[in-house]
């Protein structure tokens, strides 16, 4: 980076409390903006709504400070995690991304690390604001009704589809393996190895084995409960004996202790999932779909009694489309592996037993196995209120969303610090805000 870049990185374009938004800042989202549209020239005023959705944001961590919203170090340590994962599969290998930025992966995650804390932030704020929205059948029809009939949406041809999702699971022979070999790791602690070089060359935790296992500082409830409990009985220095959660098998040392403040270090050891344990929950899968097309099991059954899809388990099954928040799919939205099998198949039926790839919150892949009900498919149509009410009960709570959004805005930016540069003083966008602005 030359001198003049760096001070275009380091010019200040806005303040909202104690939070700043950089040119830089503006600069990634206009990059962002520009790889989502390719095939379209830009506006000229894009920056002007770029800035006023970073001041969105940044207002939501100032209220998030106020109210003394909390994001577990835990959660952030998941998101870095993620993120850190799929820039990875950008690059093709951790060491072309460590190459590429000149940093290790550790250095990388520590420069991210402010930024997922006040992503995280602003979007727990969000939730917190708009968590108990909701629109009543009336308002969907007086949303519905406000749309001029020459403006009335054409809906493209629509399916609905459920889901029945099941992984495999380690069995007691290679459980025993890992408690083994994790005995013997601190076998060889507690006769004087090091807790860090152990956790280096042993531990299956990809987010902290390179750090000699640190965690960092948590608080009670960022972590699963066995492990937590564990920790916390645990005095200043002191090893646990060896711990289950779902993750695997663990020792936690503590570092530091600071009332309900820990700074901990682990060593995971994750037992290996054998081949066997595929085939058998594949098998078992397959008798699922037998019962099921016999009816001798029915789709509401069999996903309350054998799904281990937590999301789909609580709609039934039914599959939520990302892009809309409802259960409607275009075509054009399925996965590619996935529309060739839905292709095949007629309303009321079941696809035959697929392999299914999903990343946990962790950012980890996990490989599965699923079985796919075709619920419904639509011909392409001008909306209506009685084929449509979901989708447009969606619409009209975006809409309400919008409203709520603008008048929570207008209640706290006259509370809070403003500073906008005058070089933003032509955008329309910002006008509200630079009216709040706190230095004028």
């Amino acid at each position: 980076m030359n001198a003049q870049q760096a001070q275009l990185a380091d010019k200040i374009a806005a303040i909202v409390g104690d939070n700043i938004i950089l040119q830089s800042d503006l600069e990634v989202g206009f990059l962002q903006e520009q790889s989502r549209q390719t095939d379209k020239v830009l506006s000229p005023d894009i920056k002007c709504r770029i800035l006023e959705k970073l001041l969105v944001e940044k207002l939501f961590i100032a209220q998030a400070m106020l109210d003394s919203v909390v994001v577990p170090e835990l959660e952030i340590e998941s998101e870095l995690e993620r993120r850190v994962k799929y820039f990875i599969s950008l690059f093709g290998s951790r060491e072309k991304l460590e190459s590429y930025y000149g940093k290790s992966i550790l250095e990388l995650k520590d420069e991210f690390r402010d930024d997922v804390k006040n992503q995280l932030l602003s979007d727990k704020m969000r939730t917190k604001v708009f968590s108990g929205l909701k629109v009543s059948p009336q308002e969907v029809k007086n949303y519905f009704n406000a749309i001029p009939k020459d403006s009335i949406p054409f809906f493209n041809s629509e399916i609905e589809l459920a889901q029945i999702i099941m992984y495999p699971k380690v069995n007691a022979e290679q459980k025993k393996k890992s408690r083994e070999k994790l005995m013997k790791i601190k076998k060889e602690i507690d006769e004087g190895a090091d807790f860090s070089l152990q956790a280096i060359l042993y531990s299956d935790d990809p987010g902290s084995a390179s750090d000699g296992g640190n965690l960092g500082y948590i608080e009670r409830g960022e972590l699963v409960p066995d492990f937590e409990a564990a920790a916390y009985k645990l005095n200043e220095g002191q090893i646990s004996e060896i711990v289950e959660t779902p993750f695997g098998f663990h020792i936690i040392k503590s570092d530091e202790k600071r009332g309900d403040r820990l700074k901990l270090r682990h060593i995971l050891i994750k037992p290996k999932l054998m081949n066997s344990d595929v085939t058998l929950v594949q098998e078992r899968m397959d008798s699922i779909l037998i019962l099921l097309r016999n009816k001798d099991l029915s789709l509401r059954e069999a996903v309350a009694k054998f799904s281990e899809d937590e999301t789909s388990k609580s709609t039934g099954g039914l599959m939520i489309n990302p892009k809309t928040g409802t259960p409607y799919f275009e075509k054009a939205d399925i996965e590619g592996n996935l529309i060739f099998t839905i292709d095949q198949m007629k309303v009321g039926e079941y696809s035959n037993v697929l392999t299914f790839n999903q990343q946990d919150r962790s950012g980890e892949n996990k490989t599965g196995f699923r079985i796919v009900y075709l619920k419904s498919e639509t011909a392409a149509h001008r909306a209506s209120i009685d084929k449509d009410f979901p989708k447009i009960q969606a619409a009209a709570k975006v809409e309400k969303q919008q409203k709520e959004m603008e008048n929570w805005i207008n209640l706290h930016k006259g509370n809070t610090y403003i500073k906008i540069e005058k070089e933003f003083d032509n955008c329309p966008e910002l006008q509200n805000w630079k009216n709040n602005d706190s230095t004028k």
